[in-house]
């Protein structure tokens, strides 16, 4: 079972909220991720990007905020698997 979501909110712990999680903590995320966390950061890309589909183009707030949540998850993958 993964923890990815108990880890992400102890990383963002003492931020405001909707501030995200400075990438100087993204190295010390990853390091506490394994397989399961791994395989749910994929499965969070694929929804992100499922969901990108259906925003209108109008929306570019929508759009930016899903972008900035798939490169977030994308380097967290790369990160997880060095």
């Amino acid at each position: 079972m993964s923890n990815l979501q108990n880890i992400l909110v102890s990383a963002k712990r003492g931020l405001a909220l909707g501030q995200p999680i400075p990438q100087s903590q993204w190295s010390a995320i990853a390091a506490q991720c394994g397989p399961d966390e791994v395989a749910e950061i994929h499965v969070r890309i694929k929804k992100l990007r499922s969901e990108l589909e259906t925003v209108e183009g109008w929306d570019g707030d929508t759009q930016d905020d899903i972008h900035t949540a798939i490169h977030f998850f994308s380097h967290l993958a790369a990160l997880c698997t060095k």
